[in-house]
């Protein structure tokens, strides 16, 4: 991002050399093995574009997006926007898409609309680390002192997860205060299964033609 488009051209043919040969290599013995290109070229609608085109005619499993993918949310949505319908052409539609280093909940949702097959991200657990908890209702910064008074409130009334099956609001804002490790650990879970019963509801709403 901000990067001299020439120094990012150079950058991308690179990554191009280097993804062809890895390619090679991992051919000559796949082991059950699947090997994603990475789609590079930042925010530069010709070379993404140059990038998908190059990338997809090599044999390539699936198909990740990486490198630079905007200044936030709302470019990040432009830049799927064009740039997703140029893998439904002849058979890249038939291989799988990959989106790097996303996993906010808008983010999600606009790229699965788009055509995003999968997504990977420590997002769910920096959050939890660090005190800020997934919820229905939205985020939720559990060492703010409000909640230090939060007797018998889970995190997310609607969770099933341990922590919230188990430890209220008011356990995990003291256990923030207090350095614990535990609530790093509890905080993790909760936001693990939150997001693996987001990406649940979603499925759903695939099979049931509402995406």
């Amino acid at each position: 991002y901000h990067i001299d488009r020439n120094k990012l051209a150079e950058s991308v043919e690179r990554s191009h050399r280097w993804e062809a040969r890895s390619l090679s290599e991992h051919l000559k013995n796949v082991k059950e093995q699947a090997m994603y290109c990475v789609i590079h070229g930042g925010i530069d609608v010709e070379l993404r574009t140059k990038s998908i085109d190059y990338l997809t005619s090599l044999p390539f499993d699936g198909y990740a997006i990486g490198g630079s993918l905007g200044n936030g949310r709302s470019e990040l949505k432009d830049l799927l926007t064009w740039m997703m319908p140029l893998f439904e052409k002849e058979s890249r539609k038939e291989k799988p898409r990959h989106l790097l280093g996303i996993a906010d909940e808008e983010s999600i949702r606009n790229a699965v609309t788009l055509g995003v097959d999968t997504m990977d991200s420590c997002y769910p657990t920096r959050l939890g680390r660090h005190g800020t908890l997934m919820t229905r209702e939205g985020l939720l910064r559990i060492k703010r002192g409000r909640h230090a008074t939060s007797f018998a409130m889970k995190i997310d009334s609607d969770c099933t997860c341990s922590t919230c099956q188990q430890y209220d609001r008011a356990y995990l804002n003291h256990l923030f205060k207090a350095n614990e490790v535990l609530a790093m650990t509890l905080a993790t879970i909760h936001n693990i299964h939150y997001m693996n019963d987001l990406m649940s509801r979603i499925r759903q709403d695939i099979i049931e033609g509402k995406i």
